[in-house]
């Protein structure tokens, strides 16, 4: 007879020191809403922090973008840099080209001159 009042009293034992069950995230959130309901305080409260968490993530995030930039501004630099200097080769390119037709039409006019002068006097 002990034995089995010790018996009951252990399995009792361990069925007390089990945890109750988990609410459900509905029923977290009811709860939560229903407090939130019930004073006003804490409800401000609540969106004063979350605001405050998201204003720290949106200032995290602009943060993260400037360093970004500033990391990725030498290549920008660079870019900008190379089109210029593309830009400068064509233009003097172009002055070298225009500076050698301005010399072949000058030839071309010489010989103009001297084919007329040889024609004309014949």
């Amino acid at each position: 007879m002990k034995l089995v009042l010790v018996f009951l009293v252990a399995l009792g034992g361990v069925a007390a020191a089990q945890p109750a069950p988990a609410a459900t995230p509905a029923e977290l959130r009811k709860t939560c809403t229903d407090a939130m309901n019930a004073d006003p305080d804490f409800a401000k409260s609540i969106l004063a922090t979350v605001d405050k968490q998201l204003d720290a993530q949106t200032l995290q995030v602009h943060q993260d973008a400037e360093y970004h930039v500033e990391k990725n501004e030498r290549h920008v630099i660079y870019a900008y840099a190379a089109m210029w200097v593309i830009a400068a080769l064509f233009v003097v390119f172009l002055w070298l080209r225009q500076v050698g037709l301005r010399a072949e039409i000058a030839q071309l006019r010489r010989e103009l001159d001297a084919a007329a002068k040889q024609g004309g006097g014949s």
